[in-house]
C-alpha cells in the first residue's frame, strides 16, 4: 500500500514540475515534432519560437510559420529576438503579425534599448545591420536615423550624416527628442567646423560648405549656420556673398559678437584699405536707431543716426547745458537749412573734438534746431560725419560699421 501511495506521489510531483516547465519544454518539442514531421504547427503552439530563437544561421528562412502567434507567445518572443540580435527573424515576425513597435511600449523600449546599447559599445557592424533592414523596410523611426547618423559621422560621410539627423528631427515625435537631436545637428557642425579651421586632412572647404549649404537650407535662421557658411564663403575669396550671407542673420545674443566681428573684418578686407572696421553699438528705438556720441571728452550724447541730413545737429536744449557748463563756446554763426516747412535759418557751433567710438574729428561742426519730438535725444548724427568713412548700418545686429576712408 504504502509502495502505490509513493508512486501516486512521485507522479503528482511530476506532473507539478512539468506543469512549470512547460514554457521551456514545449517550444523544444514541437519544434523536434515540426522539423521531424514537417508539418506546420498550429499558430497558437510555441514550437516556431525555438525553432526561430535557437537559428545560429544568420540566414532567415521566411518558410518557418510565424503568423498568428497568440499574444501571450509573441511580445517574449519578439523580445529574445531582440536580446539575441536576429534582426531579420525580429522584422519578419513583426511584420508577419502586423505588429507596430510605437503600440507596445515594452518592445519599443526593448528595441531603443537595444540600439542604444549597440552603439555605446560602438558595434557599428550590427548596429547597422539593424538600422539598414528596418530603413529598407519602411521603419521612420526617429531612433533609426539618428543612429544612422552616428553609423555615417563613424565613417566619415559628414554629408549623409547631417541628411540623416535633420530626417530624424523631422520624424522625432516629442519635444525634448526634437532638441536633442537638434543639438546633434549643431555638435556636428561645430566639432566639423573646428576641424576644418585645425587644417584636418579629413575636413576639407568644400566638404564642409556642402554640409553648411544643407544646414543652411534646412535652417536659414539658424545664425550658428549662417556664420560658418559666412567663414566658408569668405575663405573661398567671396567676400561680398560672405557679407550678404551675414547680412540675413537674424539677430542672436549668442552669436552677435563673432557675427559683427567678422563682419567688421570682411569690409575692411572688401574696402581694400589698411584701416581696421570698427563695429558701433547702436540702439534701436522704434524703427530708428541711435548711437553714442562724446563731445570734447566730457558729455556723452545720444544721437539718432539720420543719412539724410548734411549736417550733425543739436537740440536747443542740449545745445544750451553745453554752453553752460562750457563745453561748447558762442556761435560761429547762420547757414540756411531746408526743413519740411521750408527753408530757415540757424546757429551753428564747433566743437573742439566729437568723438563716436575710437574715431574723433577736430573742430567739428555743429547745427542748433528744434527737437521736439523726443526729450531724451540730443540731436543728429549727420553726414559732416558719416561721409568720413565707408559705413554700413546693420539694422539686424543693431551695429554701424565704419571704416575710415584711404586719404
Amino acid at each position: 500500500m504504502k509502495s502505490v501511495v509513493g508512486v501516486v506521489a512521485w507522479i503528482f510531483v511530476g506532473i507539478i514540475i512539468g506543469w512549470i516547465a512547460r514554457p521551456v519544454f514545449y517550444p523544444v518539442v514541437t519544434s523536434v515534432i515540426y522539423e521531424r514531421q514537417d508539418n506546420v504547427i498550429d499558430g497558437r503552439a510555441a514550437g516556431e519560437l525555438a525553432l526561430l530563437s535557437q537559428q545560429e544561421n544568420s540566414t532567415y528562412q521566411s518558410a518557418y510559420p510565424v503568423t498568428n502567434i497568440a499574444p501571450n507567445v509573441l511580445t517574449p518572443l519578439i523580445l529574445r529576438l531582440i536580446e539575441q540580435q536576429k534582426v531579420k527573424q525580429t522584422l519578419d515576425v513583426l511584420q508577419k503579425n502586423d505588429v507596430y513597435l510605437a503600440d507596445h511600449e515594452d518592445l519599443s523600449l526593448a528595441f531603443r534599448n537595444n540600439l542604444y546599447h549597440l552603439h555605446g559599445q560602438q558595434n557599428w557592424q550590427t548596429l547597422s545591420q539593424w538600422v539598414r533592414e528596418f530603413l529598407v523596410a519602411g521603419y521612420t523611426d526617429s531612433i533609426l536615423y539618428s543612429m544612422e547618423a552616428s553609423i555615417k559621422r563613424h565613417q566619415g560621410d559628414l554629408l549623409a550624416a547631417i541628411h540623416s539627423l535633420f530626417l530624424a528631427k523631422y520624424y522625432g515625435e516629442t519635444e525634448s527628442e526634437s532638441t536633442g537631436i537638434q543639438t546633434d545637428i549643431e555638435n556636428l557642425v561645430i566639432d566639423m567646423m573646428n576641424r576644418y579651421r585645425e587644417n584636418s586632412a579629413t575636413i576639407g572647404r568644400q566638404l564642409a560648405l556642402s554640409v553648411m549649404q544643407v544646414a543652411t537650407e534646412k535652417q536659414p535662421e539658424n545664425p550658428l549656420f549662417g556664420l560658418e557658411i559666412s567663414v566658408l564663403h569668405a575663405d573661398s575669396g567671396d567676400t561680398n556673398l560672405a557679407i550678404e550671407t551675414l547680412n540675413f542673420i537674424p539677430y542672436s545674443e549668442k552669436y552677435q559678437d563673432a557675427v559683427v566681428a567678422l563682419k567688421a573684418r570682411l569690409l575692411s578686407e572688401l574696402n581694400n584699405t589698411e584701416q581696421v572696421t570698427t563695429a558701433i553699438p547702436l540702439k534701436q528705438v522704434g524703427h530708428h536707431f541711435h548711437v553714442t556720441a562724446v563731445i570734447n571728452q566730457e558729455r556723452t550724447l545720444d544721437l539718432l543716426i539720420d543719412t539724410g541730413a548734411t549736417t550733425t545737429a543739436l537740440g536747443r536744449g542740449t545745445v544750451s547745458l553745453l554752453k553752460t557748463v562750457g563745453i561748447l563756446g558762442t556761435k560761429e554763426g547762420s547757414v540756411g537749412i531746408s526743413t519740411a516747412n521750408g527753408t530757415a535759418e540757424v546757429d551753428y557751433y564747433r566743437a573742439n573734438l566729437f568723438a563716436i567710438g575710437e574715431f574723433a574729428v577736430e573742430n567739428f561742426e555743429l547745427l542748433e534746431v528744434e527737437m521736439n519730438d523726443s526729450e531724451t535725444l540730443d540731436g543728429l548724427l549727420g553726414m559732416n560725419f558719416l561721409s568720413l568713412f565707408e559705413f554700413e548700418i546693420d539694422q539686424t545686429n543693431r551695429q554701424l560699421f565704419l571704416t575710415p576712408k584711404a586719404n
